[in-house]
């Protein structure tokens, strides 16, 4: 089963299951959150060093 992991709990996450992805606005890398990661607003950190909630 193909999975994505959670940038800010790093838990794997099925492609079936809750989650977004999107791209890092500085440098394009993609991000992907985990619905619970999103829902209390955990914090992130891409590897060129741009922050988000």
């Amino acid at each position: 089963m193909k999975t994505v992991e959670c940038i800010s709990c790093k838990q794997e996450i099925p492609l079936t299951g809750t989650f977004v992805e999107f791209k890092c606005p500085i440098c394009g890398a993609k991000i992907a959150r985990c619905e619970k990661c999103r829902t209390f607003g955990h914090a992130y950190k891409c590897e060129c060093g741009f922050e988000g909630p």
